[in-house]
């Protein structure tokens, strides 16, 4: 029934653009202009998934800074009637990655470290002496380190979670763990290595992460409504994300970190993500040439802390784009930028992955710049 839903509001959709003059001459119109076809198209598939309860969420669509699509999709919590709004805010997952890469970047820029330091350069009594002395500041920014994961996620780590409240205390968790396969000799995805540079900045700022990001990334950017805050909270303006859990639907704080940590879960608004795109790309979080080489592919699908696909041989410009998308129970986020188009994607969702993803690719394919 739902499939069918979509199906009749899609081509609903598509009737009235075609049978509507206007939209149709301005989407012939010179190729630099934001296409008003593709715009109302990506809407009709958004509502969609919204109506088939795929999708819930924000979706902002930018070209070189200027907003040109904003729109709010379905509920704020699923046992409410409360709706999402443009100004509510979505826990971010591993988007916030984005957040520590720019820490440890402006640490570097200030000359505290390189991206060849060893962690045991910083962080002197780290444990495991083949990790300190081995995985550098590039491997942990590139998933290269063998750092794994972090057992703070699922039911099963509720201990963990209960326990481990600072991030010095959520470094303890593994920091007697050797690498889990040769520094740099290969690239798997986790999350404990972010929390590894998480403690590093800690150290070399003398403030604990938390305030560090506050005062030197969300500040200067103007991102007034970005923050790390408990998942139990309950305020009016912050998305609910659900799992099911022994057959029962629960709030997600049931299976995740409560509140932010260097490896994401901040919570953030989608203007507030466009603004810390915008800040980096003028150069008032990091110099412009130290973030062109952290949205520089180093290695497959990673820059320096930031996605950095669509690169290599044979790739059209058109495709290179940089940013981070993040996804846990009841949490989906794409931001992207695409750096020859100028187009900025942010996408953010307190539904399961990958409706978000695929709203966020949606456009970029219709759009022809």
């Amino acid at each position: 029934m739902k499939q069918v839903l979509f199906l009749r509001n899609y081509l609903v959709l598509m009737l009235i653009i075609a049978s509507t003059p206007c939209l149709a001459a301005k989407s012939a119109k010179q190729q630099t202009e934001p296409n008003e076809l593709a715009l109302a198209q990506l809407d009709g598939f958004a509502l969609g998934l919204t109506e088939a309860e795929q999708f819930a969420g924000v979706v902002l669509i930018a070209r070189h800074g200027d907003i040109v699509f904003e729109k709010a999709y379905g509920l704020r919590d699923e046992n409410t009637e409360d709706t999402n709004t443009i100004t509510t805010r979505f826990n971010l997952a591993s988007a916030g990655k984005m957040f520590t890469a720019v820490a440890i970047l402006q640490q570097i820029n200030a000359g505290h470290l390189t991206l060849d330091t060893t962690v045991g350069e910083v962080l002197a009594d780290y444990p495991n002496k083949t990790f300190a002395n081995t995985v550098t500041v590039r491997q942990l920014l590139t998933h290269m380190s063998g750092a794994g994961d972090i057992e703070l996620f699922g039911v099963e780590n509720v201990v963990n979670r209960e326990r481990a409240t600072t991030v010095a205390d959520m470094l303890a968790l593994h920091n007697t763990r050797a690498p889990a396969f040769p520094p740099g000799s290969q690239q798997i995805y986790g999350n404990f290595g972010h929390v590894v540079l998480g403690r590093m900045v800690e150290v070399l700022s003398g403030e604990d992460f938390e305030t560090y990001v506050t005062t030197h990334i969300f500040a200067p950017a103007g991102m007034q409504h970005t923050a790390f805050l408990d998942c139990r909270t309950d305020a009016a303006d912050l998305s609910v994300g659900y799992v099911t859990v022994a057959d029962k639907r629960q709030k997600n704080c049931a299976t995740l970190p409560v509140r932010g940590f260097p490896a994401g879960g901040q919570v953030s608004t989608a203007r507030d993500m466009l603004l810390f795109v915008q800040a980096l790309n003028t150069g008032k979080l990091l110099p412009p040439a130290l973030f062109a080489e952290a949205i520089k592919t180093q290695h497959e699908f990673m820059g320096l802390g930031f996605f950095a696909t669509g690169y290599g041989p044979g790739v059209p410009m058109r495709e290179f784009r940089w940013g981070h998308g993040g996804n846990a129970d009841g949490i989906c986020t794409d931001i992207r930028t695409y750096m020859e188009t100028g187009e900025t994607f942010i996408v953010l969702s307190n539904r399961d992955a990958p409706a978000c993803f695929a709203v966020a690719n949606f456009l970029h394919k219709q759009w022809k710049p």
